[in-house]
């Protein structure tokens, strides 16, 4: 996760109360292009399904969905005809966001190592693309429970390495829902309010992850100016 200066801890908290109350909307992505992409298998598939989930996240920035049932991260999906994993969803994507991708897929990853070199080769790719990598923790629920833990482990300890991957905890912010209708049987897919909780955790993740890299163009900016001038 990439550590801020102080300088630009200052810049970050200047664009922070600037922007307080206000959306960010699609128009402030350079060109008109969308400021990020969102990946995610089944889990993800409930934007689809949930208008109000769906123009929640519209609301606040302009947005690439590329969720499939049974996606991977770096292979064909589980069944045949889910051919793009999401290292391939993001180099087909390539140029049309400015800003962040979102990684909402692994449950039907592989632990250990696998799970490892995946996770390096997505933010590998997303950092020749000059973007910031959002991942969302796996929830550490039912017959996914071991498994879920491993890679959120593996998030925690790849987060203090890789500049450009930042966490959402999904699984905490998740915490004690499973009685409050945001989840179908499994309590890993999602219904209306589960969908709109998950929204609210992209957005708030997106906008700090945002605001941290335009306090980094701002110091740049200034920079220049000052060494030019």
């Amino acid at each position: 996760m990439r550590r801020l200066s102080p300088f630009l801890i200052i810049l970050l908290a200047t664009f922070m109360a600037a922007s307080a109350g206000q959306v960010v909307g699609a128009t402030d992505a350079p060109l008109g292009r969308a400021r990020v992409l969102i990946i995610g298998d089944s889990v993800f598939d409930a934007f689809d399904h949930v208008v109000s989930a769906r123009e929640l996240l519209d609301s606040q920035q302009k947005i690439i969905f590329a969720v499939q049932g049974c996606q991977k991260l770096v292979e064909p999906g589980c069944f045949k005809w889910v051919k793009l994993s999401a290292l391939d969803q993001l180099k087909k994507n390539a140029g049309r966001f400015s800003d962040v991708v979102v990684i909402g897929t692994g449950y039907n990853d592989r632990i250990g190592t696998p799970f490892r070199d995946a996770v390096i080769a997505i933010t590998d790719e997303a950092t020749r693309q000059g973007v910031d990598v959002i991942w969302i923790t796996y929830r550490q629920v039912r017959h996914v429970r071991g498994k879920a833990t491993t890679m959120n482990k593996q998030l925690i300890k790849l987060d203090q390495k890789i500049e450009n991957l930042h966490i959402a905890d999904w699984n905490s912010f998740s915490e004690g829902k499973d009685k409050s209708g945001w989840f179908r049987g499994d309590r890993i897919h999602l219904v209306t309010p589960g969908a709109v909780g998950l929204a609210q955790l992209l957005n708030k993740s997106v906008a700090e992850v945002i605001a941290k890299r335009e306090a980094e163009r701002a110091a740049t900016s200034v920079t220049t100016t000052t060494i030019s001038g």
